[in-house]
């Protein structure tokens, strides 16, 4: 129950869920559309799939990186207020 407190009021975060979860589902859409190219004959599957996963992965690590930094942010303040 005060875990659902906390997420109600704002004090816990589900945002590393929620990008963890939309990670694998662009991972999942890139490996879908670099099959899609493969069957219907197009050489571009393997600079989709790569490229792809590639670009999946540095959008999710800049927003978690934003997340941290957060997070980071707010362990600095709850340590100056104890002083």
């Amino acid at each position: 129950m005060k875990n659902l407190k906390n997420y109600l009021l704002f004090k816990k975060f589900m945002m590393p869920f929620v990008l963890q979860f939309l990670f694998w589902g662009g991972i999942g859409g890139v490996l879908y559309g670099s099959y899609w190219l493969y069957t219907n004959d197009n050489w571009a599957w393997i600079m989709a799939l790569v490229f792809g996963i590639l670009v999946t992965r540095l959008i999710f690590e800049s927003l978690i990186i934003r997340y941290q930094t957060y997070i980071c942010l707010r362990d600095i303040k709850n340590k100056l207020d104890e002083k």
